[in-house]
């Protein structure tokens, strides 16, 4: 049983078609978690790219489908940190928490 796969880039050509893509990072638009969970298009196949956000961020150029930047915190945050923003989030938004 495989626990862990590798992907080589692009990771876009993986993605199902018409797939939304934001990127995270400590310089994008502000948003709550909530007020950004809330905002995604309820029709269409998201998907969030988190960087290591206390020591660097992602960057646009290496993903050219990132629609927008997005920041969840006035102050730098670990990957995982904002990844347990964001999802918790998603929980609370959709029922399931």
């Amino acid at each position: 049983e495989t626990l862990l796969k590798v992907i080589k880039n692009p990771v876009q050509a993986r993605l199902p078609p018409g797939t939304v893509c934001y990127g995270f990072t400590k310089h994008g638009t502000r948003y709550t978690p909530q007020h950004f969970v809330a905002s995604l298009p309820p029709d269409k196949p998201v998907a969030l790219i988190f960087g290591a956000m206390a020591n660097g961020s992602i960057n646009r150029d290496d993903h050219d489908n990132i629609l927008d930047m997005i920041c969840i915190s006035d102050y730098p945050l670990s990957g995982a940190t904002a990844i347990n923003r964001v999802l918790g989030s998603l929980e609370a938004h959709w029922g399931v928490a």
